[in-house]
């Protein structure tokens, strides 16, 4: 059998309802990593919010973190590591102006280090690791961040959308996180879960019809476009499962990803 490339979105997709790890899921990456398939995260988390996954999951394989942004191999050096970035001048500009057009906080994350503007409101449950970071000023920052996070109030967001495309609409993006919180994720343009797929895929020279990817949300669908099987989970919403060319049976919390991924390999063999 060739040699696959499966590629993992986490929340809602490889993670249970508790955003852990069922044992199935783990025993089926193991075997399929031990039978020479690459098995990688691809997910919208920062690594620092992604790492014990990927040590639980026993992984060998690169990880992309940002949704696309960051390509690296965890604990190591990896010559063919990558990143795209937000110019931290446009992040200056959202920090000067950001009680005016009503972001409550402001989170810039890079592949080891997260810093935090304004107010914590609901962040800390969905990054943990930024209870304790550092303040977001002009003075701490010193690089571009890989990504930006924005809570805004929710009367504001598409004002705050039109506010960012009007000044830097040719460098980034903006995404809109589902859910009842107004999360914004501000990315370089252009960059998105199949640049970081694609990449996986050159590089261990893998053709298109050999990669298998799995995802539930609208930051999946260009994944999910790529990929010569794009799985779209039982529990995802209906416009990644209108544009996905298969759709798993079981959700998330009864190791969709897992079983599909055992009847697909025993089909095959």
């Amino acid at each position: 059998m060739e040699r696959k490339l499966i590629a993992l979105d986490l929340d809602g997709t490889t993670l249970n309802a508790d955003s852990g790890l069922n044992t199935a899921t783990i025993q089926t990456m193991q075997r399929l990593q031990n039978a020479g398939h690459v098995v990688s995260i691809i997910t919208g988390r920062s690594y620092q919010g992604s790492a014990a996954i990927y040590d639980q999951l026993h992984l060998v394989s690169p990880m992309i973190n940002f949704n696309g942004s960051l390509g690296h191999l965890p604990h190591q050096t990896w010559a063919s590591e990558y990143q795209f970035t937000v110019n931290k001048a446009i992040v200056l500009a959202l920090i000067k102006y950001r009680e005016q057009l009503g972001i409550n906080e402001i989170i810039a994350e890079n592949k080891n280090s997260t810093m935090t503007a304004g107010q914590d409101l609901v962040a800390g449950k969905f990054f943990p690791e930024i209870m304790n970071s550092p303040r977001l000023t002009p003075e701490t920052l010193t690089r571009n961040p890989n990504s930006l996070v924005l809570l805004v109030q929710l009367d504001r967001r598409t004002a705050v959308v039109d506010w960012i495309n009007a000044h830097f609409g040719d460098f980034v993006d903006v995404g809109v996180w589902g859910g009842p919180n107004a999360i914004l994720e501000v990315t370089s343009k252009g960059v998105h879960k199949a640049k970081g797929l694609a990449y996986l895929a050159d590089h261990f020279q893998i053709a298109r019809r050999n990669v298998i990817a799995f995802g539930d949300e609208h930051n999946d669908l260009e994944m999910l476009q790529y990929a010569g099987l794009g799985v779209a989970m039982a529990n995802g919403t209906s416009a990644i499962k209108a544009a996905a060319d298969d759709v798993t049976a079981y959700d998330n919390d009864q190791n969709g990803v897992a079983r599909y991924l055992d009847d697909y390999f025993a089909l095959a063999e």
